[in-house]
């Protein structure tokens, strides 16, 4: 196994297509003064696998992209590539200013890439095999970031096509059943110095799918805020694309957004618990035949309780967290079905 261990520089990335995202995974808080531990959250990786397959004739080559999310940067990291199959060889970016730094963005940080080429060994047969990222710290290896399987841990997910949906505020069960469910939300949390991950208290649930024309969602919460009561959604092409975010008042259903919301049709139901809209798939520039997918994140922010109890305006988060909500490089990405 081959580490990636040699200094140099950064600036410019260009990003393709990343699919490959450990989004928070824990229903508790870590240990908030634990860099280790608040690594597992919020260190975002991905990989620039275009379709979730990576094949390898002789060898292949790939990045592994870093988003440092926490509210520290990280003193040293470095990768391991983990296969029986496969020799492995792992170089960090020449751009990577600072190696083997990673800063936080509320530093200064950005993305950074490792290259990893992996070389077929001699009779190795064609197959599914299990390759593992392996972070450490380069100081002491024996002090892990963490360690992710490539192809479990892929972000991805199927959109449904959904052409029989009405917005009309009668959300029912049967024509949304099918749709993509957004749940799992997490607030970011400061205690003491430092922040952490917390399970919302209040968990949304949010579906989205798709037709022709449309991209439909549906935000519905298990209790209302009396105050602010906003569901955000973020769109990107690409990772390399600034987002589109389009609110969504869920107490008078008036649509703000960075693009005209003229189009847009949404609807509240008479309990005013859940919220359609049907977004024209043209203002989000992605309409295109070559579109075979997107980048998605979403927010809820209310005025409610926060995790210890004290009246709070909160943020809870699909993906991310408040300073890498608008960096597509945490999304997920779904891919329009063809069916």
């Amino acid at each position: 196994m081959i580490r990636g261990n040699v200094s140099s520089a950064s600036r410019a990335l260009f990003v393709a297509g990343l699919v490959l995202l450990v989004a928070p995974a824990t229903a508790s808080a870590h240990l908030c003064n634990d860099v280790f531990a608040q690594a597992k959250d919020n260190l975002a990786v991905k990989v620039d696998i275009r379709d979730g397959q990576l094949r390898i004739a002789k060898e292949a080559t790939f990045r592994v992209y870093l988003l440092n999310t926490m509210d520290r940067p990280i003193a040293n990291i470095n990768l391991e590539v983990r296969c029986e199959q496969f020799a492995p060889t792992v170089k960090p970016s020449p751009e990577w200013r600072g190696f083997p730094q990673l800063k936080n963005l509320g530093g200064g940080g950005k993305k950074e890439y490792f290259e990893v080429t992996l070389a077929r060994k001699p009779g190795v047969k064609d197959g599914r095999y299990r390759i593992e990222l392996h972070l450490y710290n380069g100081q002491n290896p024996k002090m892990v970031f963490k360690t992710l399987d490539l192809g479990a841990s892929a972000d991805e997910f199927e959109l449904p096509r959904l052409p029989t949906i009405k917005v009309d505020g009668a959300a029912g069960s049967a024509e949304w059943k099918k749709a993509l469910l957004v749940s799992d939300f997490y607030t970011y949390e400061q205690n003491g110095r430092y922040f952490e991950n917390v399970r919302a208290s209040d968990q949304p649930r949010y579906r989205l799918a798709f037709d022709d024309n449309f991209l439909y969602a549906l935000f519905s919460v298990r209790k209302g805020a009396a105050g602010e009561d906003t569901a955000t959604l973020l769109v990107a092409k690409d990772p390399d694309s600034a987002p589109v975010a389009l609110s969504f008042n869920l107490r008078t259903g008036e649509p703000k957004g960075d693009i005209d919301t003229g189009e847009i049709f949404g609807k509240l139901s008479t309990s005013k618990e859940s919220f359609e809209v049907r977004i024209p798939r043209k203002l989000l520039g992605l309409d295109g035949p070559e579109t075979t997918g997107f980048f998605v994140n979403f927010t809820r922010t209310a005025d409610m309780p926060d995790a210890r109890g004290n009246p709070a305006r909160v943020t809870s988060y699909w993906r991310g967290n408040r300073f890498s909500e608008r960096n597509p490089v945490v999304y997920a990405r779904v891919n329009f079905t063809t069916e």
